[in-house]
């Protein structure tokens, strides 16, 4: 019975060592912080994305698969993004995002105001 107890509280140690680690890498990271171009239009989006950041009404992401339909008013874009930073502008009213998992993955669906800028 002594040695199971041990065997548990050595488990729970490590479960918690192991949820740390992440946390450290992210405080020792520091992220440039840039505003981005965007162009005046809509832009509708579907797909994963990856560490969603906001910054003021911006939204910088790493898009793991990503449709996009570009919509200004001399022209319309479309395609995938795979693997790739992004970055759109936040709309009120009509985009919808929806957190997957433990907040690491972002499910976006919808149109945002501005355009999207792939770097």
């Amino acid at each position: 019975m002594k040695v199971m107890k041990k065997k548990i509280i050595g488990l729970l140690v490590c479960m918690l060592m192991m949820s740390t680690i992440p946390l450290a890498a992210g405080i020792t990271e520091e992220e440039p912080e840039y505003q981005p171009e965007i162009d005046v239009g809509r832009v509708f989006l579907k797909g994963l994305l990856f560490r969603c950041n906001r910054f003021g009404n911006v939204n910088h992401a790493m898009a793991i698969r990503l449709l996009y339909i570009e919509i200004t008013p001399t022209e319309r874009s479309w395609g995938w993004v795979t693997f790739n930073r992004v970055s759109f502008r936040d709309s009120l009213y009509m985009g919808r995002m929806y957190e997957v998992g433990v907040g690491l993955f972002t499910y976006v669906f919808g149109m945002f105001a501005g355009g999207l800028e792939i770097a």
